[in-house]
């Protein structure tokens, strides 16, 4: 099942200076349908909506780096700490120091921020709830950079600097090694997952965005090698199934149709919905030829949140599930965004 679109060729959003000043770190907000961006040149978070009109969410010194939302807040990396800031309307809730160093990339596993001290060659564990954190990994040895959490694995993907960038797993718990894999590529700064947990790698040697099995580790596919500047901190935006990359470069931010699929068969021009939507407790699937078939409800991370059959009154239940974004998959229809409330 495909999720979205055959795809069409890149949307990159526009390079004026009062957009984007080197552009560090794209999150996408699922609930919000939006997308922000850190600006290490102007030291604002902007945000991108939909139709491609951008502006100011917050202002942050240092410069933000690294971008993380867990919850109603959107961390980011600033200094040597990580501030937050609510996604309601861009207030300061949350600064820690984390002890120097460079706070670049980070992380969540939904309860705690995982980030990299990229001249400490650390990686740290932050609980905001507690407001305290811990040292995870006290040497990297390489220099860490880009990190993401890997929801079946259950570890830490972090990406290095420098040539034959190497990506290492760490143990979330304890940070013990777990697996490490050298690539022929120079100096990776983002790192993300697609729908079907392959690693995505944004590097600047070569400029080029990479996927890598690592089921195999075998030679990366090339995903995307034009239009690319020093590319960064990359996302996956599920919902819209598009790789969101900021160039540093040269100002500008690829939202790249990505084309993943699950693998289930879909049915050509087939369509369901979704009522009410949003929804609290309960939802209504309506759609040609239901009863019996699949359903999978996937969160803004692409992790199978409920699964089963349907039966012929298509009802599901959403007790237990956080607010938020979900994708609602049912085999031989085109999934359909649901917002829990």
């Amino acid at each position: 099942m495909r999720l979205t679109a055959p795809i069409i060729g890149l949307l990159v959003a526009a390079s004026s200076s009062a957009q984007y000043s080197g552009p560090e770190s794209v999150e996408y907000d699922p609930v919000g349908d939006r997308y922000f961006v850190s600006n290490t040149g102007s030291g604002q978070i902007v945000v991108r909506h939909q139709d491609g009109t951008t502006a100011t969410f917050t202002t942050v010194s240092p410069a933000p780096y690294g971008l993380e939302i867990m919850g109603d807040v959107l961390y980011a990396c600033s200094g040597g700490g990580v501030k937050g800031y609510a996604l309601s309307d861009g207030s300061l809730v949350f600064n820690r120091s984390l002890g120097g160093g460079f706070a670049n990339g980070i992380t969540t596993d939904g309860t705690h921020l995982y980030v990299t001290d990229f001249s400490g060659k650390r990686i740290l564990k932050v609980d905001p709830v507690a407001n305290d954190h811990e040292v995870l990994v006290a040497n990297t040895v390489n220099t860490p950079n880009g990190i993401v959490y890997d929801p079946v694995l259950g570890h830490l993907w972090v990406a290095g600097w420098g040539a034959n960038a190497m990506i290492k797993a760490f143990d979330r718990a304890d940070g013990s090694l777990i697996d490490s894999h050298t690539t022929t590529l120079g100096s990776i700064d983002g790192i993300t997952l697609d729908c079907n947990g392959m690693v995505l790698v944004a590097s600047w040697s070569p400029n080029r965005l990479s996927r890598f099995d690592p089921t195999t580790w075998a030679a990366p596919t090339v995903v995307l090698n034009t239009g690319l500047a020093s590319p960064a901190d990359i996302d996956y935006d599920m919902v819209n199934d598009r790789v969101c990359i900021p160039n540093s470069g040269n100002n500008t931010v690829v939202l790249h149709p990505y084309g993943c699929s699950t693998g289930m068969s879909e049915l050509p021009g087939s369509t369901m919905t979704l009522a009410p939507n949003p929804a609290a407790e309960r939802v209504w699937i309506t759609g040609d030829d239901l009863a019996g078939r699949t359903c999978i409800v996937r969160d803004a991370q692409g992790r199978v949140a409920r699964s089963g059959l349907l039966d012929r009154t298509g009802m599901l239940g959403l007790e237990g599930l956080q607010p938020g974004a979900y994708l609602v998959e049912v085999e031989g229809h085109t999934p359909v965004r649901l917002v829990k409330e």
